[in-house]
Formats: C-alpha cells, sequence, structure tokens
C-alpha cells in the first residue's frame, strides 16, 4: 500500500481509497476563540474565571480525543490490511515553520498518523517504508514516469503528456496518482519492484502472500 497524506485530503491511498482531512481545530475555531474571549473577561481568581477556563479545557480536550479517534482507526485499518506500507518522509518541523500552513498541519497531526502507522505495523510484523521527500510522486505519471516540471498546487488533476503512455493521458487525481507511486517507490527501494504490477497494493496484484499484505 502506498500513502499520499496532505491537507485537502488526510490520506489517499493507492488503492483510491480517500479519507477526508475532518480539521477538528479548524471547524472549532469559532467556539474556542469565543471561549477565550469569556476566559480572559473573566476576573482572576473568581469561580467565574475558573468555569471559563474549564470551559476551554474541555474544547481542547474533545478536539484531541476526535483527532486521536480518527488516526487510530485508520492506523488500525491500515496494518491489519497490509504488511507493507509505503509513505513520504516529509519533514514536519519544517512544514510547521510555515506561518500561513502550521495550523493546518497541526490540525491535521500528520506526524502522530506516522507514528502510529509504524508502531502498529511493526507490532504486526510488517514495515513501513519511507520514500524520500523529495521523490516527485506528484509530478509524475505511475504508468510511464513522465514528469509534469511545470505542475502547480492548483493541478489537482494529472494528465500524462506521453503520447507513448500505457495510461493513454488519461486524466486522473492528482493524489491518487502520487499514492500508487509511493507504493512502486517503496516497493522499489526494498528490492520488489517486480511485484509492483498494477501499483493497487493488493495481494492479488503483487502476488504477495497473504500474511504479507
Amino acid at each position: 500500500m502506498g500513502i499520499d497524506v496532505g491537507l485537502n485530503r488526510l490520506a489517499t491511498l493507492s488503492t483510491g481509497e480517500e479519507v477526508e482531512n475532518q480539521a477538528f481545530l479548524k471547524t472549532t475555531l469559532k467556539k474556542l476563540r469565543q471561549a477565550n474571549k469569556r476566559l480572559h473577561r473573566r476576573k482572576l481568581g473568581s469561580k467565574n474565571r475558573e468555569k471559563a477556563r474549564r470551559q476551554v479545557a474541555r474544547l481542547h480536550y474533545r478536539i484531541t480525543c476526535l483527532r486521536q479517534d480518527v488516526l487510530q482507526k485508520l492506523t488500525t485499518k491500515l496494518a491489519d490490511s497490509y504488511g507493507i506500507i509505503g509513505v513520504e518522509d516529509l519533514h514536519l518541523k519544517g512544514l510547521l515553520k510555515n506561518r500561513r500552513l502550521a495550523r493546518s498541519f497541526a490540525d491535521a497531526s500528520l506526524g502522530t498518523l506516522r507514528r502510529l502507522l509504524e508502531a502498529k505495523v511493526a507490532q504486526r510484523g510488517g514495515e513501513v517504508i519511507k520514500v524520500d521527500r523529495f521523490f516527485p510522486s506528484s509530478k509524475t505519471c505511475h504508468c510511464c514516469s513522465w514528469t509534469w516540471e511545470a505542475m502547480t498546487l492548483k493541478d489537482r488533476i494529472f494528465v500524462c503528456q506521453n503520447p507513448a503512455c500505457p495510461c493513454d493521458q488519461f486524466p486522473q487525481d492528482r493524489d491518487h496518482n502520487a499514492g500508487q507511486n509511493v507504493l512502486r517507490e517503496a516497493l522499489r527501494l526494498i528490492g520488489l519492484m517486480d511485484q509492483a504490477v498494477s501499483g493497487t497494493g493488493s495481494d492479488e496484484d503483487a502476488n504477495l502472500p497473504a500474511d504479507a499484505g
């Protein structure tokens, strides 16, 4: 299985399955700001201030629980289903330095997603393969390896311009294409590139033993 992670979608699998980013902090931000305003208007040491402080704490706790629930269920499902999983080795600390996107990246908890996945897959005897962050998974056609150098973040549909491409220049979702490239690169790194015939990561297509996938 190959996984492309991001902010628009939390994860896009090489099978085409999509996991939406719930963005729990973003959806609760208005209530959280209102609760913080009430807190700062209350007198120090008063019962009302303590009540307001608890309300803010409850909102933060709820956001954390909802996020953890999604991540735990997703990583458990993936670890139970696949023995070899390819993921991008993102520089998360660097991403969090981006002022415009830092809150969104923190809300998505991509670091927690990867840590949980690595731990659960290892417990089941599998392996998580980290693909280099500079590998052009989004810009490369998974069918013929043609590279779309001019591709930007606004381009959400990948269209191969290679006339000899076996995919016949069929438009496909950018993240789905990236997930398949992550899978193929992960298998190449561990010497199983010949197993990635279809790039879906399924046992039937990859001819992997049942206990490995």
